[in-house]
This record gives C-alpha cells, sequence and structure tokens, in this order.
C-alpha cells in the first residue's frame, strides 16, 4: 500500500499533520457554530413568522367581520411601509382565488407556492432573500381563504454572512499561527534529530567513528550521548566482528583447501529424520551426477559390497552404541556400470543429554588406487616378478596350508619337488639375461603346463623352482612327475641360430615322515637336489634322513669355523719334504688341521671346501701363513736360522685373484721378523693356464722378492706343456696319481721320466708326492726324482714332533 509523504522529512510531515488536525478542528468548530447560529436564526425567524401570522390573522379578523377589507389594506400598506426589511407583502384570498386583500409588491400578480418550515435552513436563504408564508383564514359567511404573507431575512442573511466571515478570518488566522509555531518547534525539535540522522548515515555508510554533538542536556542531548556509546560500542563489536569473520574467512578457505586436497565427500545423516545429505564431491566419487543420490540414509547401503555389508552395519550399530569413537571402514562400493571401488568411510556422531546419537556426519575417500597398489604389492611381495609364480613365502603358505589338511587325514600325503636348471649361468654369460630370463619364464610354462589341478608351482631363486605335489599315493607317482620335467624344452635364443636343450635337477621329498614344517620340507627337498647335482647317473634323487644329519653337521662345521678362524681354533701339522738320495729332511709342507672340539681332528677335506665355499679360505689361507712364521721364528730362535728349513703354505685359487696378496703376503713373513727365503707358497697347475689373471703377476712379485714358488698337482691340468716354459716356479710337484700307479703302468713310468727330464731341463727340482712304497721310493730315485712326500717318510706331524725331528737333524744345513 502506497503511503502518502513517506519519503518527506519528518519536520514536513509533522507540519503536515498539525495542519490537518487544526483544519479539522477547525473545521468542525465552524460547523458547529454555523449550525447553532442557523438554529438561533431559524428560532428568531420562526418566532417573526409566528409574530407576525398571529398579528395579520389577528387584523384580518378584525377588519373580515366588518367585511372593511379596503381599510385593512390601508392599514397593512401602512404596516409594510413602516416593517422596513421585515413584512414585505400581505394577500389575502377568498374561496375561488378572489383577491381580498392586496398590499405590497404591487408587481407581484402571481402568489408564489408557500415556503415549508421544515426545510433546511440554508434552503430558505434563497437569493432573493423572502419568504412566503401561508395561514388558513376564516372569512365571514364560514367561507375559508387564506392568509400568504412574505418576511424579508435579508438582515438575517447579511448577519449569517458577517459571522462565517469572521469565523473563517479567525480560523485562517489560527492555522498560520499554529504553522509558524509548529515549524519553530519542529525546527528545534528536527535540528537534533538531523544530527541524529546524519550519524546514523555516516554509521550506516561505514564510518563507525563518527560521533554525534552534544549541547545541553536535555532529552536530545542524553539520546545524543547513548547514540555516540552506541556508534563505540557499534565500532568495537564491528572490529571484533571483522576480526572474528577475517579468522573465520581464513579457517574457511583453510578448511576449504584441506577439503580440496583431501579430495573426500562430504555426508551428513539427521538420525531422528531419516534423511541424509550427500555432497556433490561424494556423488563424483560414486560416478554419480551431482545431488543424484537420494536423501534416504538406506541408499548408500544398497550401494555396498554384499561382503562389506555385514561389516559396515556391525562397525556402524558399534559406533552408535558408543563402543568406539569414531566409525572408520575401507569397504567397496558398486558403480553405475558394475564395477566396485574402494573408498574410506569416516564419521563421528553427535549424542544428545540422554546419549543417543542423533546426527552423524563424516567423508568419504577415494582409496581405489592407494588400495589396488596394495594388492599389487601384495600379489608382488607373494610372486615372482619375472615369471608370475609364486615365491618362496607364499609356496612356503601353500605348502604349510597342505601339511595341516594332510594331518587333519583330508587327504593322501604331499611331495615337495625342488628344481634346479643345469649350466643356466653359461646361458647368461653366454647370451646375456634378457635371454636367461626368458629362458627361465619358459621352463615356468613348461612345469606349469605338466602340473596336476591343486599342485602349485613357485620360483624360490634365482634358477631354482619348486613343485608342491598334493595328494601322492606313492614315491613311484612323485618320480614319474619329476621324470617328466627333467627334460626341458628346446630353446633357441633370438641372436643365435643355436639351439638350447637345457636340462635340471630334482630333489623330492615326501611328507611320509610326519614333517609338520614347510621350511623343513623345502630345506630336505634342497639336499635331495644337491645330491642329484652332485651325482653322475640320476638326475632324480629322494631325500634321506642322512641328508638332513650332513647339511646339520655342514651349518654347524660353518658357525664353528667362523669362530676358530677368529679365536684361534685351527692347527697347523707339517709334513716333511725329503731329499730322495739320502732321506734326509730339506723342506716341509704346512698342512692347517682343526682338532674340532665335538668332533675330532677334521680332515681337511671336510672344511677346506666350505670355507672356498663361504669366501673365508683366504683368511684361513692368512692364519696358517702367521701360524707358519711364528713356528719357524721359534725354531730359528731355539736351533738357529740354518737348521731350520723352508716351509711349504699353499695358497688358493681365490687368494690368488686378490691383486693385493703379494703385498699381504710379503707383510705377513717380515711382520713375523724371519727372512723371506724361509717360506715357499705352492700352487696348482691349473691357476697358471690363465696367463691374463693376477695369479701370474703375484707369483712373479714374489720370486723378486726371494720367495720360492712350487707347482702342486703337476700333471693334472689341461694344456701343461704349453706354459711350463713361462710359469713362474722353481719347483714342480708330481701329483699323487701318478706316484700310486707308477709301479703298475709302464706307460705312466713313461711320462713321469719324460717329466722330470723336462723339468731338469727348465732349471726346476722335482718333488713326487704321495710315497708310500719303497718300490715307489726307488723307482722314482731312479728315475733322477729329486725329493719324496709321502707316508713312508712320515705323516704330518704337530709343531711339538716336527721340532723334535729338527732336533734330531741338528746341525746339518738343508740343500
Amino acid at each position: 500500500m502506497h503511503i502518502p509523504f513517506r519519503h518527506s522529512s519528518i519536520r514536513f510531515r509533522l507540519l503536515l499533520a498539525s495542519t490537518v488536525v487544526q483544519v479539522v478542528l477547525l473545521s468542525v468548530l465552524l460547523a458547529n457554530s454555523v449550525r447553532l447560529m442557523n438554529n438561533a436564526l431559524s428560532a428568531s425567524l420562526d418566532t417573526t413568522i409566528t409574530q407576525n401570522a398571529s398579528m395579520l390573522l389577528a387584523m384580518a379578523t378584525a377588519y373580515g367581520e366588518q367585511e372593511n377589507y379596503g381599510e385593512l389594506q390601508d392599514v397593512l400598506g401602512e404596516l409594510l411601509a413602516d416593517s422596513g426589511e421585515g413584512l414585505i407583502y400581505v394577500r389575502i384570498v377568498a374561496p375561488g382565488d378572489r383577491l381580498l386583500v392586496h398590499s405590497g409588491l404591487p408587481y407581484m400578480t402571481h402568489l408564489p407556492e408557500p415556503d415549508e418550515m421544515r426545510r433546511g435552513f440554508l434552503e430558505r436563504l434563497r437569493a432573493d432573500d423572502l419568504i412566503h408564508i401561508r395561514r388558513p383564514l376564516l372569512l365571514p359567511k364560514n367561507e375559508v381563504g387564506f392568509l400568504q404573507f412574505g418576511i424579508s431575512i435579508s438582515v438575517l442573511t447579511e448577519a449569517r454572512r458577517a459571522i462565517m466571515e469572521q469565523g473563517l478570518m479567525i480560523a485562517l488566522a489560527e492555522i498560520v499561527l499554529t504553522f509558524i509555531l509548529l515549524s519553530a518547534i519542529g525546527y528545534l525539535l528536527t535540528h537534533n534529530l538531523r544530527s541524529l540522522l546524519a550519524g546514523s548515515r555516516a554509521i550506516a555508510d561505514g564510518h563507525l567513528d563518527h560521533r554525534v554533538s552534544v549541547r545541553g542536556d536535555d532529552e536530545f542531548a542524553v539520546i545524543a550521548r547513548h547514540f555516540n556509546i552506541m556508534a563505540a560500542t557499534l565500532q568495537r563489536r564491528v572490529s571484533e566482528l571483522q576480526h572474528t569473520a577475517s579468522c573465520l574467512k581464513s579457517s574457511e578457505e583453510r578448511y576449504a583447501m584441506a577439503l580440496h586436497g583431501a579430495n573426500d565427500g562430504l555426508w551428513d545423516w539427521d538420525i531422528p529424520a531419516r534423511s541424509a545429505y550427500f555432497s556433490d564431491r561424494f556423488c563424483q566419487i560414486l560416478d554419480l551426477p551431482p545431488s543424484a543420490m537420494p536423501s534416504r540414509p538406506e541408499a548408500f547401503l544398497e550401494l555396498l559390497h554384499p561382503d562389506d555389508l555385514a561389516s559396515y552395519r556391525e562397525r556402524m550399530a558399534q559406533h552408535l552404541k558408543g563402543l568406539n569413537t569414531q566409525f572408520m571402514l575401507e569397504h567397496r562400493v558398486r558403480l553405475p556400470d558394475g564395477r566396485y571401488r574402494w573408498v574410506l568411510t569416516r564419521g563421528v556422531a553427535r549424542r544428545g543429554p540422554d546419549g543417543n546419537a542423533n546426527r552423524m556426519a563424516g567423508s568419504l575417500s577415494d582409496i581405489d588406487v592407494r588400495k589396488r597398489a596394495e594388492q599389487q604389492l601384495l600379489h608382488d611381495a607373494l610372486h615372482d616378478g619375472l615369471t608370475g609364480l609364486p615365491n618362496r613365502a607364499l609356496f612356503i603358505e601353500h605348502v604349510d596350508r597342505a601339511l595341516a589338511q594332510h594331518l587333519r587325514g583330508d587327504g593322501h600325503p604331499l611331495a615337495v619337488l625342488a628344481i634346479n636348471i643345469e649350466r643356466f649361468s653359461l646361458v647368461n654369460d653366454s647370451y646375456g639375461h634378457a635371454v636367461g630370463d626368458e629362458l627361465l619364464r619358459r621352463i615356468a610354462e613348461h612345469i606349469t603346463l605338466r602340473m596336476r589341478a591343486g599342485d602349485v608351482c613357485a620360483r624360490v631363486g634365482g634358477d631354482q623352482f619348486a613343485l608342491l605335489l598334493n595328494g601322492v599315493g606313492d614315491s613311484s607317482e612323485a618320480l614319474r612327475i619329476a621324470e617328466r620335467l627333467t627334460t626341458l624344452p628346446a630353446f633357441a635364443p633370438p641372436s643365435s641360430d643355436r639351439i638350447v636343450h637345457p636340462h635340471c635337477r630334482i630333489g623330492i621329498v615326501l611328507s611320509t615322515d610326519g614333517r609338520e614344517d614347510a621350511e623343513a620340507l623345502l630345506r630336505d627337498a634342497d639336499n635331495a637336489l644337491h645330491k642329484a647335482r652332485r651325482s653322475e647317473t640320476s638326475a632324480v634323487e629322494f631325500f634321506h634322513t642322512s641328508m638332513h644329519g650332513q647339511a646339520v653337521r655342514t651349518l654347524q662345521i660353518e658357525a664353528d669355523l667362523r669362530w676358530a678362524l677368529a679365536h684361534g681354533g685351527l692347527a697347523v701339522h707339517y709334513q716333511p719334504i725329503v731329499h730322495l738320495a739320502d732321506a734326509r729332511t730339506r723342506s716341509f709342507e704346512a698342512l692347517v688341521r682343526w682338532p674340532h672340539p665335538n668332533h675330532g681332528l677334521l680332515s681337511p677335506a671336510e672344511f677346506i671346501p666350505l670355507a672356498e665355499t663361504l669366501d673365508l679360505i683366504h683368511d684361513l689361507g692368512m692364519v696358517v701363513l702367521r701360524t707358519v712364521c711364528e713356528d719357524v721364528r721359534d725354531w730359528q730362535r731355539r736351533l738357529g736360522a740354518a737348521a731350520v728349513p723352508r716351509v711349504s703354505v699353499n695358497l688358493s685359487a681365490r687368494q690368488l685373484a686378490r691383486p693385493q696378496l703379494a703385498h699381504e703376503l710379503l707383510e705377513a713373513i717380515d711382520r713375523a721378523g724371519i727372512e723371506r727365503p724361509a717360506i715357499r707358497f705352492e700352487v696348482t697347475e691349473s691357476l697358471l693356464a690363465h696367463p691374463e689373471g693376477p695369479a701370474r703377476q703375484t707369483l712373479h712379485a714374489l720370486r723378486a722378492a726371494g720367495i720360492e714358488i712350487m707347482i702342486d698337482d703337476f700333471g693334472t691340468g689341461h694344456s701343461t706343456l704349453s706354459y711350463l716354459h713361462t710359469i713362474p716356479c722353481d719347483q714342480i710337484k708330481l701329483d699323487g696319481s701318478f706316484v700310486r700307479s707308477l709301479t703298475e703302468d709302464s706307460r705312466l713310468l713313461a711320462i713321469v721320466r719324460h717329466s722330470i727330464e723336462l723339468s731338469h731341463d727348465l732349471g726346476m727340482k722335482v718333488v713326487a708326492e704321495g710315497i708310500e712304497s719303497e718300490a715307489q721310493h726307488d723307482i722314482l730315485r731312479e728315475l733322477g726324482c729329486d725329493y719324496g712326500q709321502g707316508y713312508l717318510f712320515s705323516r704330518p706331524q704337530d709343531r711339538a714332533r716336527t721340532f723334535l725331528r729338527l732336533q734330531q737333524e741338528f746341525g746339518e744345513i738343508p740343500a
């Protein structure tokens, strides 16, 4: 509804309202005064009419009884002349409109109709100010006529007009004075209001530091003071709100950034109302359009994977009951295309005063990539990356499960096969690792295609596979399966026109011995595989209990060997090398022995290969060298340096592969404080067949330092004569295999004779080892062999007995 003057100022509206009120009040007062005046005039007029009518009726009756109407007319004429503005005319009319008296207004020929006395006053005030009155009149002879006269009311009209004009002037003057007075009062009132209004506008425009000036102590001054207090409070509150808004904005920005960074969808569940809100990101994670999720809480449950629904309900019920502080579950949800996606649902319930949950809100995170990566990592952790087969850990798990089922009596015994590819390293070295990897993949496919249903194949090492045979009837069935696997499919390397025919060796172990450990089964299968690899007749070997005992013994000896090397548990025995012409000792060969605390004196054949395998042979050789140097120094101190012959110390192939070996050996000798020629080193013939290796340089360095070199096992190499003239050596030692058959084989006798002659021609002495009979001794002496070594002369003896032997021969200096 439109309100007039609603945009006008307060002062204008105050003046307007006051003026309207004054006008209305004065109008009412004026109207009431006019009404009262009219009533008074009307009463005066009625009195005049009544008096005139009574007078005229009396005169008409008096003169009418005498029928003296002429005289009456004269009397009325005089009366009319004296009345002035009052009575104007008089007419007496007999029946039949016969005019009896005609006095006043002679020109009026027709009598007007009389005026109604009850009509309104304003209507009786006509323009001519003349009122016509008619009264019935009883004439002589009982005739009824009427008397009509006219009265002028111009005086009353003028008085009325004058009174009204004066009233209007007084009202206008009052209105003007009231307007002026109210304007002054309004100005005084609105002047302070304008200051307050200007202050309000300044506050509304943001100028919160604006203040209203205060004058006096009236009500407006009090209002102005309160306004200033309100403005200061508002300014402070606005500053606080602005600071709070700034902090809230920063917090919202951080929350928005965190939420955007987290990339999570939000959900809100009104539990009593059974309604839910799902954000657009929530729908996006589910591959749904924005706002496509129904507001029913059950709508999300309908998308859960059937396998995850029970755990979701259980976990949610526990949280709503207050059994855990937060709901958190990783599960799968169905997408519109039927696929499933991994998500993480989290939420916290809000509880009412009664402790019951009434609202719950949380987030939905897309963890599909992480979960699939975890699944892939789990798969990679349990499978071989090259062949895709299970690895050792997963194979052990399969074997444990099969063993548990077998122990429950649910199936036949099982077998574990350890499969190793023969000469696989040769393929890698010849064709490269890419070809080797392809060969492994083809072998894995070959084994997998020949497995039975329920069997498990795994790659447990570089070139080693394992096969679990679930439910084998007996060992013959396992043997038949293994024999089908020994011959692998031929393989043509892509970079060569040759075809590789790989073979494998297999070790088998059965679970018939009550084993309950998968690791033990695989270990025993490995032990059987080791036997198969050493076998020259069979590619498949079954495990026997003795193999396990031997393996355990080997592990124990390995640990004890490391301890012995670190704490001095090894000993050195010395076997003399005698001159065949006079049986005198000319040197010794230092042989390491191990007096084991549990197994007694161990043969070198048992722990030397183990030291080679464990890469401990250099440490062992250095222990022997240091021990020999200490013994030689002690003997020289007690018998004299000239009475102690040289001692030969063996060097292994692994030692000679060390570039700094010569420096290490010479440093050990020098540290012992003996002359370098007191030590001689023996090396096997096969090491010298590779002139490009470091062995030849090491031997040249040792000979340059004054140390003799002896070639051990001479004659067992493949190309002895091709490098014999170039090798840096002083003596050669004929292998014992020649000496043992020397008395029975004439052709071998010729070989030995020519070998001795050839060595002498090259300036080298010859030592024959393994001499056990006088016949062998005599033949070698006749052939010109220089020295001999063997049980015929002496077994290897410890340092004490060796010292006694030296004492017996004290004083003789070896040649």
